[in-house]
């Protein structure tokens, strides 16, 4: 089955109420998480329920992009308010360009904490953005193969001022199943698992390469009798420039 809730390493704990702005949204949508699944690594995933009327389904995947606990961050760049605010100042005043690299800083210049912040920062951008983008170019596929994107937005910091950054967040379908790390060999039958190898091949041809096909990110659902396969987390996805091709 899919690994059941940690809430070690988890910053917002079940019940925790958290708001999100939707784009083309100017008030918050309230949601409250019902559990955690870990160990995070490019987003915190959890499973959330929208807490008022909403044309949303209930439950979702809410997926927040925060740089403080992307798994490429080493203890000894220890997130701080302090560094992450003079990055975001940096980042306002033009500063810091689009592809800035802590590891590749100018000779005779010596990483200071703003620079790892504004360093993971930019792999969270990218992160969030591949990941939209990927759902969208493959939006025909959306609701059977890979889940559905519902939208996205910004979660609120909470408490206020807490943050320099307001982080990307995305709304997923939620698919209740069993891995591919978890299944019963004996219950995965060829009409389970064939028509993902065409589904594969077809995303190259809207630009989405995906680069984390394992077997925690194939769900087969439902968990009793499996009658579809599912393909998630794009957050890893290589995206072909529109306009151009393979050659």
């Amino acid at each position: 089955m899919i690994p059941p809730p940690q809430a070690e390493g988890s910053p917002f704990p079940p019940n925790f109420v958290l708001s999100l702005v939707l784009d083309a949204k100017s008030s918050p949508a309230v949601f409250r998480v019902l559990r955690s699944f870990t160990p995070f690594t490019k987003a915190l995933v959890y499973l959330v329920r929208p807490e008022a009327d909403t044309d949303l389904p209930s439950p979702l995947i809410l997926k927040i992009y925060d740089p403080r606990f992307l798994d490429e961050r080493y203890t000894d760049h220890s997130w701080t308010l302090a560094a992450e605010s003079i990055a975001a100042e940096k980042r306002d005043r033009g500063e810091v360009p689009d592809a800035f690299n802590a590891y590749y800083l100018d000779d005779g210049v010596e990483s200071e904490p703003w620079h790892w912040e504004a360093h993971y920062f930019r792999i969270m951008k990218e992160t969030f953005d591949a990941e939209i983008e990927a759902y969208k170019r493959l939006v025909h596929l959306q609701g059977q193969f890979i889940p559905k994107l519902y939208g996205s937005g910004k979660l609120l910091s909470y408490p206020p001022g807490s943050r320099a950054i307001d982080p990307p967040a995305a709304l997923l379908e939620y698919i209740p199943g069993v891995t591919l790390r978890d299944i019963d060999p004996a219950r995965v039958c060829p009409d389970l698992y064939k028509p993902l190898i065409p589904v594969v091949a077809s995303f190259a041809d809207f630009g989405v390469l995906h680069y984390d096909i394992n077997q925690n990110n194939i769900i087969f659902t439902p968990s009793e009798a499996p009658q579809r396969a599912v393909i998630i987390d794009f957050g890893s996805a290589g995206l072909r420039p529109e306009g151009t091709s393979d050659e």
